[in-house]
């Protein structure tokens, strides 16, 4: 038999489980703020945008989802397509060094206390990407971007203390199927709180994809510049928030 009951501890609140043996765990109960929640939404939406952007439009190539770069490295070296191979291994090391660099020097450049810096590298080149034309060898243009995605893959790794993912989908499926697991086994509301998060992101993710397959039809190699335009918008959006919030503040 199992009992649940709750325990503060430190100012945090946990979900004590106690069991007939004696065992004890603790399962922290986080609050998610709406904020936090927007922008992990956002991210993911733009991980799958440019993902499917450079999918379509440049040369088969994830710069998100190093899983799946992964596997079409293995298909092309037995096919022994030495092209493809060389695009997708450089973009591999391109988002691993992406991710090596800033965890060394992010306390360095502010990264830590304003993560939303580690944007501005993706924007930018996103606006040179788009105006750069599909003769171009994509090998100039695809690792670039695969950097730039490890960048804010390291920046933001949690959304109100919950590890995710923003750029590759199969820890958050985890995570969702771990939460809900841990909700029907406790029938604790939380838990169940965490898994439609979970949700939600892979949902925006979707959307991003399918989002970016659509509008590439249209605008082809200038599809890209979605994401600076969403980048502006959604900042120009917290900003007005956090405005409303201080004249609410004063009032």
């Amino acid at each position: 038999m199992v009992v649940y009951d709750f325990l503060e501890r430190n100012g945090t609140i946990f979900l004590r489980e106690n069991t007939m043996g004696g065992k004890m765990r603790l399962l922290p109960i986080r609050k998610i703020s709406r904020q936090s929640k927007r922008l992990a939404l956002f991210l993911t939406f733009c991980a799958g945008y440019v993902d499917a952007y450079t999918f379509i439009v440049r040369g088969n190539t994830l710069v998100a989802g190093q899983t799946g770069n992964v596997v079409f490295l293995s298909v092309e070296l037995i096919k022994n397509n030495v092209s493809d191979v060389r695009d997708k291994v450089l973009t591999l090391l391109a988002f691993m060094m992406g991710v090596f660099l800033l965890t060394i020097y992010k306390e360095k450049l502010r990264i830590v206390k304003k993560p939303i810096l580690s944007l501005i590298p993706l924007a930018i080149l996103s606006i040179i990407i788009a105006f750069v034309p599909q003769t171009v060898d994509n090998i100039y243009l695809v690792p670039p971007l695969a950097f730039c995605m490890g960048l804010v893959t390291t920046a933001f790794g949690e959304v109100s203390g919950i590890a995710y993912n923003n750029a590759f989908m199969t820890g958050n499926i985890k995570r969702t199927m771990l939460a809900f697991g841990d909700y029907f086994r406790t029938k604790h509301t939380p838990f169940l709180r965490e898994g439609f998060i979970f949700v939600s992101l892979l949902s925006s993710f979707v959307l991003g994809v399918v989002f970016s397959a659509y509008l590439t039809i249209f605008y082809h190699e200038k599809t890209i510049l979605g994401v600076p335009i969403m980048m502006s918008v959604f900042y120009l959006s917290m900003l007005f928030a956090s405005w409303q919030k201080k004249v609410k503040e004063k009032a």
